[in-house]
């Protein structure tokens, strides 16, 4: 496997200047079941998959953990559809 197996993900690939720092930000709720190494935030799966699907996210474009998720939710995501409000 070599070079390409040790390619496939790196946390810092993509991080954006304003990206937290070391350690973690902020509490871990009830509903959050996920920990976006790239962030380093806490947060429901979930919307990690929104995020990948849609791609409403420059920085979550091309990230393992959100192909995970993705499969993951893939039976929720079926039929849902993103849906924008007046003003946005």
């Amino acid at each position: 496997m070599g070079d390409w197996a040790t390619a496939m993900f790196e946390p810092n690939d993509d991080v954006l200047d304003d990206a937290p720092g070391d350690g973690p930000v902020g509490r871990r709720a009830t509903e959050d079941d996920f920990f976006c190494i790239r962030y380093r935030v806490w947060y429901p799966s979930f919307d990690c998959a929104i995020r990948t699907r849609f791609r409403t996210s420059p920085g979550c474009l091309r990230c393992d953990q959100g192909r995970f998720n993705l499969k993951r939710h893939n039976s929720a995501l079926r039929g849902f559809r993103w849906r924008l409000t007046a003003g946005d």
